[in-house]
């Protein structure tokens, strides 16, 4: 009975958290409703080329770990035995074999500094055991601690013993900013790609409203056919516009549906299996609040904004971080290498490790040195190869650094003159839109009185089809213009509110 209990109890759970899970996407062929903001945030979730770009920073997360921890305090220890027979001839040993078993151990920290020097505390112990006449103690146990250190006076001294560590944060830096670069890319793209759908649903429309007046016209050629009052030729000419148009139908809709495979492989990707087609209702309309938005005008402004925010910019300058560190590191390689070294230590020695141990703790036999070590190449060719060459390559990033933001004013100034642009089309373009409806309203009257053809009202028709295409192109230009111009500054993310963030520092990458 408790058994069953348990069963249903966990049925239950398993059916309300089934219930409470939110659906994964739409129904199989069924229609997903998409605000801009949603595609958005969609792409910056399930886009496959974010999440490959997710993965470097927290690789160069470790990269900075691993390149710290070189300062870590390295334990070292071993042991090892050995047997040795030698054969002597002596007036002292006569002719046989000198026997000697050892016993060695040893243990000890090393810690490099981040100054550039290092210490080492070390302990041994060794055991001998001779057959040796002379050997007064035996077996002798011997047991010896030192402090071993040394410190750079020239080469390798002060911070180019962090160079790597230094690096390695830089590293962490461009990639974060790497991602958010790829980031806007993506999210520019998924945006472009909505509003190119929303454009192709317009040329939708303005291509079905037109076959509907054409199979109208069709339908009225044949009544006035009927009536004696048209002639075939009206027919034709009304029915060869049927027929065009219905080709230009199949165009707009092959269109719909390439720009709707280009949005859903940015935010569904469609993976190994075929899922159902899904068909995509965009709900953003283009060109709300178009007055507000900037003109040529802001350029300095945006300019400014781009130069602290454009995510490509702060990459580049860890980057040109990084050469600045290489030529430091290759400059201190010219300088010869002189470096401090010094050594105390104690040593104990009996039969016993005991007091063999306790000699060595009172200090019985202390020793200590210091002294200096030099050493330099002659002529120092390679080091002052390598020292021009981190500077060449310095000059390179810094003019790779110019050339960006030269790049970014071009960027920032071509969305602002695609605004401009594109508000003045789209004055025109409603206005045009305007006259090509009274001529097609005009035209029909002059049919409706016989002084007309339906050839000629299909005319009027093709003009009001490309005009409200055009109107069309427009408000989709000018919302596109707007994405570039985020894009260009690096504020498109934040501009809807689109969270990207796959990663944090340190405690979700141990």
């Amino acid at each position: 009975m408790r058994q069953a209990c348990t069963l249903v109890a966990v049925l239950m759970v398993c059916l309300s958290a089934a219930a409470e899970e939110p659906a994964a996407g739409p129904a199989a062929g069924g229609p997903l409703e998409l605000t801009l903001a949603r595609a958005l945030q969609m792409g910056a979730e399930a886009n496959l080329g974010l999440e490959e770009r997710s993965y470097d920073a927290p690789i160069a997360w470790q990269g900075r770990i691993a390149a710290d921890s070189v300062f870590d305090t390295l334990l070292t220890a071993g042991v090892a035995a050995g047997h040795a027979e030698r054969p002597v001839t002596s007036v002292f040993l006569g002719a046989g074999t000198l026997q000697e078993d050892t016993v060695s151990a040893q243990a000890g920290l090393t810690r490099l500094l981040r100054s550039g020097g290092s210490v080492s505390l070390l302990y041994r112990a060794d055991r001998l055991n001779s057959n040796s006449p002379f050997a007064t103690v035996n077996p002798a146990i011997t047991n010896g601690f030192s402090i071993e250190a040394s410190h750079p006076l020239l080469r390798g001294a002060g911070d180019v013993a962090l160079a790597d560590v230094r690096r390695a944060q830089n590293n962490v830096v461009a990639a974060k900013a790497g991602y958010r670069s790829a980031v806007e890319a993506t999210l520019l793209l998924v945006a472009e790609a909505y509003w190119e759908l929303v454009f192709a649903d317009t040329t939708l429309d303005a291509r079905r409203k037109s076959e509907q007046v054409a199979r109208e016209l069709l339908q009225d050629a044949q009544s006035r056919l009927s009536a004696e009052v048209g002639t075939p030729l009206d027919v034709a000419e009304a029915r060869a516009g049927v027929e065009r148009r219905r080709s230009e139908v199949l165009q707009a809709e092959n269109f719909r549906e390439t720009v709707e495979d280009r949005l859903l492989a940015l935010i569904l990707p469609f993976g190994r299996e075929v899922r159902a087609a899904v068909h995509v209702v965009p709900l953003d309309a283009p060109a709300a609040g178009a007055d507000s938005l900037p003109s040529r005008a802001d350029e300095r402004r945006y300019v400014e904004l781009a130069m602290q925010g454009r995510a490509e910019l702060l990459a580049l300058k860890a980057d040109l971080a990084n050469a600045g560190i290489d030529v430091r590191v290759a400059s201190d390689a010219i300088r010869p290498q002189l470096d401090v070294v010094g050594r105390v230590g104690t040593d104990g020695l009996d039969t016993v490790w005991g007091s063999s141990f306790e000699d060595l703790v009172r200090g019985r036999a202390a020793s200590g040195s210091v002294g200096l070590q030099f050493s330099m190449f002659l002529g120092q060719r390679g080091a002052r190869a390598s020292w021009l060459a981190a500077a060449w390559r310095r000059r390179h990033a810094l003019v790779r650094e110019r050339d960006l933001e030269n790049f970014i004013v071009v960027d920032v100034r071509a969305a602002l003159r695609d605004l401009d642009t594109a508000r003045g089309q789209i004055q025109a373009g409603r206005a045009e839109v305007e006259a090509a409806e009274e001529d097609v309203r005009g035209e029909g009257l002059r049919l409706t009185h016989g002084k007309s053809t339906p050839f000629r009202v299909l005319q009027k028709e093709d003009d009001l089809t490309t005009a409200r295409t055009r109107l069309g192109r427009a408000l989709a230009d000018l919302s596109l213009a707007e994405a570039r111009l985020h894009r260009a500054v690096g504020t498109l993310a934040e501009r809807y509110g689109i969270d990207a963030s796959r990663w944090e520092d340190c405690r979700g990458c141990r």
